[in-house]
């Protein structure tokens, strides 16, 4: 039997003579009551209901049978919550580690099963399965243990839940438990508990962060972990390896392809290098000759006092429809002449109108002229001289979508620029794909017969034989700039520096050029720059 003074050093587990597991169940809780209250029950021992010895048994069996009985296992019953540190090498690895992994697993939930109340197995399956994890937790095992049984076990440990239950030691060091139980109100007594729970839900996530922190140092030096990283680092390295060997080897089979590609292609390239070559030569004397035709031009507006522009159109149509021979003669025709500007601004007028009038001559005789089937057509395109031999390709009518670009592309590349009429058919053919790329030749004739049909509109409705309305040109009043508006524009350019607001800049800019609004001296600026 019990004595009043053996009481002090007893816990409720002694108490009832119970072995401290966590697997007790209610029933062996209360069959320990009964047989502790044959000896101590008062009409039993004789000592009166204010006995020391059956007050603790009554309460150890209040306690163990009911739900605080985790709060006190958790905090009143002694437990080394100690961990190893991180100084741990692994040849102390097992034997440090080992014991405080089995320890812990005192507070493993899933070790609980059914009995602690901690989980709700509500069908068969979940039972089954609780009962083989409470049977058979991971072990830490030795040097000899697989590496998937060293996963498995730091997988359990790694999904550890503690059922400790911190209730009592919050209420202990809030000093709240007696205002508690002798709280005036309800509403006290639920903000007492709140308190209790806050700080007991604070020391829960103490104890998780102990265990979480046990496994981290656990992992990083379990030697069997190291080997597994150092094996895995080498594995990586050989993959890196194949695969750098790889790309060298697949590298090298596309080098020696390429460099039969090359001496394949050097050798088409050296066979075209000589056709090339006297096309090349071909091209220069022609721009030589273009050039000298330019230049005497320009000399004789200069000596006139005329815009150099003023016969920019008849120029590009020359340089066009003449082949190089005939541009030699008539550059000789214009030297003699050289001394009369007037005489040669004249000749060349009137030889770019000799050349639209053959142009148009020509398209109405084809127009005129019956087909196989004996009707006229006016689909056959003219027939425009671009080669010494004079000869003659069929030409496909622009559609409505190619004189619509024509005309913005007037817009884009106005008088002026180098190549104007080169640059033009490029972005005809950029932008409307046709299946034969316009020449710069057929957008100067569309241009000049389109300009001929606003002034006299013929009877199909435009010049080039369709039904539709006649493309939009860059005659319209707000592409025309006169010199003393460029010349104004360039001035309030320099007046009002690139440094200021642009749209403040802009507007200042246009109230300087009168006829003109803003975008249109933007547009202006922008096609002169990109000339």
């Amino acid at each position: 039997s019990l004595s009043e003074d053996e009481l002090a050093d007893l816990n409720y587990y002694q108490v009832l003579h119970l072995p401290y597991k966590p697997n007790i169940t209610p029933d062996d809780v209360k069959k320990a009551y009964r047989k502790a209250s044959l000896i101590y029950h008062p009409d039993k021992s004789g000592r009166g209901e204010e006995d020391a010895v059956f007050l603790k048994v009554k309460a150890a069996f209040e306690t163990l049978s009911s739900p605080q009985r985790q709060a006190y296992d958790s905090t009143e019953m002694n437990f080394d919550d100690s961990i190893p540190d991180e100084n741990v090498t692994p040849e102390e690895f097992f034997e440090e580690f080992a014991p405080v992994f089995e320890r812990n697993l005192h507070f493993d939930a899933r070790l609980l099963g059914d009995n602690g109340n901690k989980k709700n197995n509500n069908n068969k399956k979940n039972r089954r399965k609780s009962k083989q994890i409470s049977s058979k937790p991971p072990s830490l095992g030795d040097a000899s243990t697989s590496i998937e049984q060293v996963h498995e076990f730091y997988d359990y440990w790694t999904h550890f839940t503690s059922w400790r239950d911190f209730g009592m030691q919050a209420a202990r060091e809030l000093e709240t438990q007696d205002h508690l139980e002798n709280a005036e109100s309800r509403y006290e007594k639920r903000w007492f508990q709140k308190e209790i729970d806050r700080h007991a839900k604070k020391l829960k996530q103490q104890e998780q962060a102990r265990i979480t922190t046990l496994v981290e140092r656990a992992m990083a030096t379990d030697p069997r972990l190291i080997e597994e990283r150092k094996r895995l680092i080498q594995e990586k390295e050989m993959k890196q390896q194949q695969r750098k060997q790889e790309a060298l080897d697949k590298k090298r089979r596309e080098e020696e392809a390429r460099l039969e590609e090359e001496r394949k292609a050097q050798e088409e390239k050296e066979r075209k290098a000589q056709e090339k070559l006297q096309r090349e030569k071909e091209k220069k004397m022609l721009r030589k000759a273009k050039q000298a035709f330019r230049k005497l031009v320009a000399e004789a507006l200069q000596a006139l006092l005329e815009p150099e522009h003023s016969l920019e159109d008849q120029v590009d149509d020359i340089c066009a429809k003449l082949n190089r021979d005939q541009l030699l003669k008539f550059n000789a025709r214009l030297e003699s002449l050289q001394s009369d500007a007037a005489q040669v601004v004249q000749a060349v007028r009137k030889r770019a109108n000799n050349l639209d009038q053959q142009a148009q001559e020509q398209e109405e005789d084809e127009n005129d002229a019956p087909n196989s089937n004996g009707a006229s057509t006016t689909e056959e395109t003219t027939v425009v001289t671009i080669t010494s031999a004079s000869a003659s390709n069929k030409k496909v009518p622009f559609t409505m979508e190619e004189l619509s670009t024509l005309a913005k592309g007037v817009k884009k590349y106005p008088p002026g620029g180098a190549n104007r009429w080169d640059q033009i058919a490029s972005y005809i053919n950029n932008v409307c794909r046709p299946e034969t790329p316009r020449t710069k030749e057929e957008c100067i004739e569309v241009y000049n017969q389109n300009k001929t049909a606003k002034a006299t509109p013929t009877a199909n409705g435009n010049a080039n034989g369709t039904s539709a309305p006649a493309a939009k040109t860059a005659d319209s009043d707000e592409d025309v700039w006169t010199d003393e508006q460029d010349k104004q524009l360039q001035d309030g350019l320099a007046k009002y520096p690139a440094t200021m607001d642009k749209n403040e800049r802009w507007t200042s800019i246009a109230k300087g050029v009168p006829g003109k609004t803003k975008k249109q001296c933007v547009n202006r600026f922008k096609a002169i720059r990109d000339a």
